[in-house]
């Protein structure tokens, strides 16, 4: 089973999470912050944490591919580690 969820950090920035679950628990998760383009009219990917592949590491749109990241071990705390940094640095991943 999969969730998904999306959550508005500012007007025109969000978070989207997704959880691949496994008799419920988590097998793979991604955390993801987006910025909506007006020029584009549609929401584009900025920097994401997952576990594509098999290990944790961070991706940043037209910068690094699987930049490896130290994360705790449990899935959903590694979760909440993403998402706080990409809430707390939002301006700076979207201005790179």
């Amino acid at each position: 089973m999969v969730r998904r969820r999306e959550v508005l950090i500012g007007p025109d920035w969000r978070l989207r999470f997704t959880v691949e679950l496994d008799r419920g628990r988590p097998r793979s998760w991604a955390v993801q912050l987006e910025w909506y383009d007006p020029e584009e009219e549609r929401w584009v990917w900025v920097a994401r944490y997952d576990t594509s592949g098999g290990t944790p590491h961070r991706d940043r749109n037209r910068i690094a591919a699987h930049e490896p990241v130290d994360l705790p071990q449990d899935p959903g705390k590694a979760a909440r580690v993403a998402e706080t940094d990409l809430a707390r640095r939002a301006e700076e991943y979207i201005e790179a």
